[in-house]
């Protein structure tokens, strides 16, 4: 028995709702805000999102995704070309060979996995972008961004719990 094509378009966009979410995330990253530096150090809300759909659903944001999305990103901030899209990899990649490390067990655990994973991800960034430049640019910026990023993960990964227990629960 064949799904109707209503069936199929429905669960076709449930199953983009990650990337969609990943995107607007993006535009929310490059929204300009008026506060003096929040440009350098606006909180990796796409780093949260590749982190949660990799545990949770990795099938709905697989690895060519995440790395348009990292594309995404870097046309849209002016970042080094493959620098997110990289880093944005790396994240999806730690996160679903921990999948069992993290799915399940108490938000504390994954939250202090995210914790480990972005410093690492943060070292990373920062080190590529001094190889890119030539030179040795400031940290400071990298970690105010990474403690930002830090300190909102808990209420954007609710977020896509409520997205994900209502939205994607069939798929």
């Amino acid at each position: 028995m064949t799904p109707t094509i209503s069936y199929q378009i429905n669960r076709l966009a449930r199953g983009s709702i990650p990337f969609l979410l990943s995107f607007l995330l993006i535009l929310l990253s490059v929204v300009p805000i008026r506060i003096s530096g929040y440009a350098t150090v606006t909180p990796s809300f796409l780093m949260i999102a590749v982190f949660y759909w990799s545990l949770h659903r990795p099938y709905l944001l697989p690895a060519p995704m995440v790395f348009i999305l990292g594309l995404l990103f870097d046309i849209l901030t002016g970042t080094p070309m493959g620098l997110s899209s990289l880093t944005l990899l790396v994240v999806h990649g730690i996160a679903i060979t921990q999948r069992q490390v993290f799915v399940g067990k108490a938000f504390i655990l994954t939250w202090w996995g995210f914790l480990l994973v972005g410093a690492a991800i943060a070292i990373l960034s920062w080190l590529l972008a001094c190889i890119i430049s030539f030179t040795f640019l400031p940290i400071i910026p990298v970690l105010v961004q990474y403690g930002l990023t830090v300190l909102i993960f808990p209420p954007v990964v609710w977020c896509f719990a409520l997205v994900q227990g209502s939205l994607l629960r069939h798929i």
